[in-house]
């Protein structure tokens, strides 16, 4: 990663050295004093919940070369060696990683948004432009104002191209995040219901989405999903060039003859000029297409071969809580979908159940969608009819948004319904009625806690 004096991050921070040795070394940077290791730059941020100034010692415990605060400690209170003091930890955070997006020369920076589908995106394109040079990606989903300058700053110094994740909750914070990374390529994968509760409208989702467009350079490429209304509207505030991606005629890169199966994984036929290509996935479901599809965009946006790139996706497994397929004994499938969930994305899972053969029952584990504001019982009432389109015939609903689901699906004729107030509950029971052969997914938001039932499922029925 970027290792930098002591005077360089104090210029990057925009802060003072008020202690400490001009020219001593920062080789790493953490925003958590129990995971920092020796050398680090610890950032003390002040939250809602905590204030990183009360773990200075910790830092200092864990041989942290400076910290860097909004005030200084008194009298000998233990420290890292060094310190900078700025007027706000967060700022001086992002300023720190424009600073390394600057210094660093990697051949192309990519940014990627949407409301579905980012983090499978993020890895299929960085596992496909693996195959032309070192690649750095943003970890996890480590998505936000934090967590984007921070996988900047852990960013090797011989990276050639860099793939980062943008998430937002309100409007301005693409736009800041675009500021920060300067992308060479952006993608918008998709506008969908999602984060309601801190919007008014889906309009609105879209142009907070629509900012990483707008705030592109003129000379950067807008990658640009042709199928979704939103990211039509949205591309138009980019100036420069583009390239479009969907089942539109129209599209730069179009897909068709899409099979969408959790098992043996999702296949389709790509088109790109004159070239057709099948593609065939470890990945399961329809948006496992798109999904790749935009990331194969991206690829063509950047200028580089495209083969090799599509040979190193379909390689690409499942992470765990991102539609990961366990075999369980007595001949059961449990896809593990938990890691969350909106009203799309469990769409998109109920349409490939409905496809996927099964042995025996299908049966949906559904956690509670949150942050879906005015609308949500809606959606959930939407959500318990699609999973009796989907020919669910066991349905356990989980939390207290679930229960208008559980309602809808038990009138429109899913033959077995459970609710239970939370994954814990649920966790406890599930596996006492499941039968030979079958097929279990498992969806829900964050907030609800699903991983437990995944979990339990696995000890408590053994995987073959």
């Amino acid at each position: 990663m970027p290792e930098m004096s002591v005077a360089e991050l104090t210029r990057a921070t925009g802060g003072e050295l008020v202690r400490g040795d001009p020219d001593s070394r920062v080789t790493s940077y953490g925003i958590d004093s129990r995971r920092l290791e020796p050398g680090a730059a610890f950032f003390a941020l002040v939250g809602s919940q905590t204030d990183g100034h009360r773990y200075l010692g910790d830092a200092a415990e864990h041989q942290a070369a400076v910290a860097v605060v909004q005030a200084v400690p008194e009298g000998d209170a233990p420290a890292p060696p060094a310190l900078i003091r700025v007027d706000d930890v967060v700022a001086a955070l992002g300023r720190s990683g424009i600073s390394v997006r600057r210094s660093l020369r990697p051949r192309r920076w990519f940014a990627i948004t949407g409301s579905n589908g980012k983090t499978t995106t993020k890895e299929l394109l960085a596992e496909g432009l693996s195959a032309h040079g070192r690649v750095h990606r943003t970890p996890g989903n480590f998505n936000n104002h934090l967590g984007v300058p921070l996988t900047l700053l852990a960013c090797p110094a011989d990276a050639q191209m860099v793939v980062l994740e943008l998430g937002m909750s309100a409007r301005g914070e693409i736009a800041r995040l675009v500021e920060i990374v300067d992308p060479d390529v952006a993608v918008v994968t998709n506008v969908r219901a999602a984060h309601l509760q801190a919007f008014d409208s889906l309009d609105d989702i879209a142009a907070a989405k629509g900012e990483l467009f707008a705030a592109l350079r003129d000379e950067a490429t807008a990658v640009v999903n042709l199928d979704d209304v939103h990211v039509r509207v949205q591309a138009a505030r980019h100036r420069g060039p583009r390239v479009t991606f969907g089942q539109s005629p129209q599209a730069d890169l179009r897909l068709d003859d899409l099979v969408g199966r959790f098992y043996p994984g999702t296949s389709f036929t790509l088109h790109h000029g004159s070239r057709e290509r099948r593609v065939q996935l470890r990945l399961g479901g329809a948006h496992s297409a798109f999904n790749a599809l935009a990331a194969a965009a991206a690829v063509v946006a950047a200028g580089v071969e495209l083969e090799p790139a599509l040979e190193r996706m379909e390689r690409v497994e499942a992470g765990p809580g991102r539609g990961r397929v366990h075999r369980l004994a007595r001949g059961m499938v449990l896809v593990d979908d938990s890691y969350n969930s909106s009203p799309a994305a469990l769409a998109s899972v109920l349409d490939t159940l409905r496809v996927n053969p099964a042995e025996g029952r299908r049966v949906l584990i559904m956690g509670d969608m949150l942050e879906l504001g005015r609308m949500e019982g809606a959606l959930h009432r939407e959500a318990g009819k699609r999973a009796a389109t989907a020919g669910v015939q066991l349905l356990f609903a989980v939390g207290p948004l679930s229960r208008a689901a559980a309602e809808t699906a038990r009138r429109a004729g899913v033959a077995e319904v459970h609710h239970h107030a939370d994954s814990a509950r649920a966790a406890e029971s599930v596996a006492e009625f499941l039968r030979d052969g079958d097929l279990i997914v498992v969806k829900g938001s964050r907030g609800i806690r699903m991983e437990r039932i995944v979990q339990a499922l696995i000890a408590q029925c053994g995987e073959a």
